[in-house]
């Protein structure tokens, strides 16, 4: 039971409100977990044909370079 109190206390005192101001600058691009998808869509990319392979990350394929 004090277990169960304690992660529930933890996990709401990550809760806050936000401020109708401040949502503008909390959905800007450097607060997403991603902010350059193609960017990173790109790097992928290039280091799969830097390490001569395809495949072990997001992307289908295999190791002769045909998706």
């Amino acid at each position: 039971m004090i277990r169960t109190t304690l992660i529930l206390l933890l996990l709401l005192a990550g809760c806050a409100n936000v401020q109708q101001i401040d949502r503008g600058r909390l959905s800007s691009r450097i607060m997403q977990f991603d902010p350059t998808p193609e960017e990173s869509v790109f790097l992928n990319e290039v280091n799969s044909y830097r390490e001569a392979a395809a495949g072990g990350s997001s992307s289908v394929g295999g190791g002769c370079g045909c998706n």
